[in-house]
Order: C-alpha cells, then structure tokens, then sequence
C-alpha cells in the first residue's frame, strides 16, 4: 500500500472504525430473515432498495450481457469498505463535504499495478453523481469497483520506453452510462508538445516570409511612386521653363515692336521688304 494509502487507511480506522466495530453483529428474526442494525450500511441500503431502483440494477436490467461483470465490480467495491473496517458505516447523515472527504480516503487505500506507479489521475463527478453515490451504496461500491479493476492492469509498455506513465480522465454522472475515461501516455504529450512548439516556428516562420514579401511589394510601390514624382516634377520644371523662355521671347519681341511707328502707313508690307531685301543683296553682289 502506497504512503497515501495507508494515511487514508489510518484516517478511516480513527473516524469511522470506532463506530463500525459497535454495529457489525447481525441476528435473525425467528423467521429466519437476517435483522439488520439500525443505523447501519445495511438499514440504508434496505431503506434505499425500498424506495428507489439503483442505477447499477437498472444497467443490469438494460444490459444482461454486462451485469455479470458489473456484479464483479460492486463486490470488488465493497471489499474495499470491509478492508477499511467500514461497511457498515452508513453515509446518509454524512454532510456532502465529509462524504467526499470519506469517499476520496476509500479511494486511497487502492493499490495501483507497479507499472502504473507514474499515471496522475483527474477525477470528475458531477454534483448528481455525488448525491447518487451518497444516497447508493450499490452505485458508490461499483465506482471503488471500477477503480480496483482499473488500477490493477498493468501496463504493458512499461519498461519499453512507456515507463512516463499516462494522463487519466475519469467522469462520473448519476449513472453507469455517463461514465467516460479516456488516457494517453505523457509520451505522447511530450512529443505532442515538442510538435506543437515545431509547427509554432513553422507558423512563425510562414507569417514572417509573408511579411517580408508584404514589405517588399510595399518598398516597390513606394519606389515607383517617387520615381512617377520625380519625372512629374521635371516634367513640371521643364514646362516652367518653357512658359518663361516663351514669355521672354514674346516680351521682347513687344519691345521691338514698341520702337516702330505707331501706324499702319508706315509698316512695310512684306512684298517691300522682300523687295528691299533683294535689292541690298545685289547691290553687294555687284560690288564685290
């Protein structure tokens, strides 16, 4: 037995053996019958078994082919109490929180195969379940049951690399069928890890290369936008330029205009001029 097993074994002796050991005789009436003790686990369950079905009788009912194996598992559970010195402890005057504290020390007290020493068992029971394992100790035997039928397989890898043990869940609800476990070997979980970590500087990896490309198309973009700036801005300096030469031109060409006479009489046509033109390049001609 495991140091917490013997600490809960030792806890339910000091609070419940006590009282156990005044209440474990059991007479006859003269027909026979056995008389049960009141206050007793056998008075509750009578007085249960008279008003309501338990569910491990109802899952038996609604499947034959399981209830053999069932029967096996709610005698296993209560070995567990005579073990403990407590099957004739009865639980219905129990506030919940000392029942769950009496229920988790039964628990305890069952060894695990040496090859499951590593597993870390989560336990979850639902405030209906607690209140039918309270009320039925039919339906809390079976769960012990379970336990004891479950902790004694062994492990089949340990030894070959499976020595890390497993993650256990176990659920509980008010009946057998919304029992659900479900395990995996922390192997597993580390090796899951250690692929979660990958795949996360894989991600890491994607986002910054997208990134990257994003960046580069964006300093693309904004090169070409200076470079359509740059030539908008000589194509805007060159069209000034153009605007001053022309007003330059134009300026002084009104200022020559300005020193011949005002008139039309005297602005040569130009046939005159042409002529005149014609007349001084052959005077020079000649001349020469």
């Amino acid at each position: 037995m495991s140091i917490m097993g013997a600490v809960s074994a030792a806890y339910l002796s000091n609070m419940y053996g006590a009282s156990a050991a005044g209440k474990t005789k059991k007479e006859e009436t003269s027909g026979g019958q056995e008389k049960v003790e009141p206050g007793t686990t056998g008075e509750f369950v009578k007085k249960y078994r008279e008003k309501a079905k338990s569910p491990v009788e109802e899952y038996k009912t609604k499947h034959p082919e399981d209830a053999a194996h069932v029967e096996k598992q709610v005698k296993a559970g209560e070995a567990i109490r005579r073990k403990n010195g407590v099957q004739d402890v009865s639980t219905e005057d129990m506030t919940m929180e000392e029942y769950k504290r009496y229920f988790y020390a039964l628990l305890d007290t069952i060894p695990c195969d040496p090859s499951r020493v590593n597993d870390q068992t989560m336990i979850s029971i639902t405030d209906a379940g607690w209140e039918q394992m309270k009320q039925d100790p039919d339906y809390e035997a079976w769960i012990l049951g379970y336990f004891v039928e479950d902790r004694s397989v062994r492990n089949p890898f340990y030894g070959w690399g499976g020595n890390t043990g497993m993650f256990i869940t176990e659920h509980f609800g008010a009946s057998i069928e919304e029992h659900h476990g479900e395990g995996f070997t922390k192997t597993d979980t580390k090796k899951t890890k250690k692929d979660d970590e990958e795949s996360w500087w894989s991600m890491r990896h994607k986002r910054m290369k997208k990134y990257l490309k994003e960046q580069a198309v964006l300093a693309q973009k904004r090169e070409q936008s200076r470079e359509k700036a740059a030539q908008q801005e000589y194509i805007r300096q060159q069209y000034e330029s153009s605007v001053r030469l022309h007003s330059f031109l134009t300026e002084g060409v009104r200022g020559e205009q300005s020193l011949l006479p005002d008139t039309e009489s005297a602005k040569p046509s130009v046939p005159l001029l042409y002529d005149g033109m014609m007349d001084l390049f052959s005077t020079i001609r000649s001349k020469g």
